[in-house]
């Protein structure tokens, strides 16, 4: 299954309706526009260290009122956390810690450098940066979802 159908997969899932043609390109817009951003950086780690946001990997529960969060952002804060709870969610044998890691912190350098991006598009086009950004072949939203 290539990236826009597993995109398509994951706005049903999601949104409960089909992904139109100038919904997806709105979404590739602002992939792009992330990408183009991202190049005035050396790496995701210097584009956080320049925005002064400093990073961690909590142990913290990150289930709250039953809501699953893989990371927070809080800009207020400066601060940039990833829950360990949700990496070892998502490892797999095919899918290792390191690369998990990079698709949530790529995750959210997206919402960084795009805070501008629609609220209907956002964390579809942030999932897709992500997954281009860590160099993965998948939409990795669909890591969320059940088998199918």
């Amino acid at each position: 299954m290539q990236i826009e159908e597993q995109l398509q997969r994951w706005w049903l899932s999601r949104r409960k309706s089909q992904l139109n043609a100038n919904q997806v390109a709105q979404i590739r817009h602002w992939v792009e526009m992330a990408r183009q951003r991202l190049c005035h950086y050396s790496s995701l780690e210097d584009c956080l260290q320049r925005h002064s946001i400093q990073w961690q990997i909590s142990q913290s529960p990150h289930m709250v009122a039953g809501v699953r969060m893989r990371a927070q952002l809080d800009l207020n804060a400066r601060r940039l956390t990833i829950y360990a709870g949700a990496l070892d969610e998502l490892q797999t044998p095919a899918r290792p810690r390191k690369l998990v890691e990079r698709v949530i912190l790529s995750h959210e350098v997206f919402h960084l450098l795009c805070p501008e991006c629609p609220a209907m598009a956002h964390e579809a086009a942030a999932h897709w940066f992500a997954g281009l950004t860590a160099g993965l072949s998948e939409f990795p939203g669909i890591w969320d979802l059940p088998p199918e």
